[in-house]
């Protein structure tokens, strides 16, 4: 059986806008569904969520990714940002999470509807579902990507900033799912075969 949920988070962001930076605090509520009987995928879902909004979203700078050579001076001074197609206003952030949330829970649990609201924008709530429209965006492959990634910036490296790329993989972090095969893997892997010399097959 499908269980329906409601969900609060909070978390503090910059915006760059007109030229200045400035502060802000985030409410956002999500109405979900789960759409897996797996408890375990469900749980996992959830976490993701949560692990997106609470370290990748939480002290980010929401900046339109036209301004590329601000998003790479932002970027080279060690900050965290979030390309946008556009002014990053409340509107446009809440239909990113929208579907950024629903393509990392990878259809084990449905994001219905975001509903956002901060300070700079005086609380007011900007509610976004599958029935709103997108159209004037051109949506970034990074909002349909599973992965960690929040913005399609290609960091520069100079002689006195070194670019530490962040982990961009569920399972680096514990949250691949339970069904993941070996095959699905990246990197070294050792597979042994312990049975002993004199054991019959």
């Amino acid at each position: 059986m499908n269980v329906r949920l409601k969900y609060d988070l909070h978390f503090p962001a910059a915006v760059y806008y007109n030229d200045q930076l400035r502060m802000n605090n985030y409410s956002l509520r999500l109405w979900m569904t789960t759409n897996s009987e797996n408890p375990t995928d469900q749980n996992i879902s959830f976490e993701r969520i949560k692990y997106f909004v609470y370290t990748q979203m939480d002290s980010t700078v929401f900046i339109n990714s036209d301004l590329k050579d601000q998003c790479q001076s932002l970027a080279q001074a060690g900050l965290n940002i979030t390309t946008m197609p556009g002014d990053p206003v409340d509107q446009l952030i809440g239909i990113m999470l929208y579907y950024k949330l629903n393509a990392i829970t990878e259809d084990r649990m449905i994001v219905i509807e975001t509903e956002i609201a901060s300070a700079h924008g005086e609380n007011m709530t900007y509610i976004h579902s599958d029935f709103e429209t997108t159209s004037g965006y051109d949506q970034p492959e990074w909002w349909t990507s599973p992965d960690l990634t929040h913005n399609d910036l290609v960091p520069e490296d100079t002689d006195k900033v070194l670019s530490i790329p962040n982990a961009n993989v569920w399972r680096d972090i514990d949250l691949d799912w339970a069904e993941s095969t070996i095959d699905d893997a990246t990197g070294n892997i050792v597979i042994v075969d312990f049975k002993k010399n004199n054991e019959t097959e």
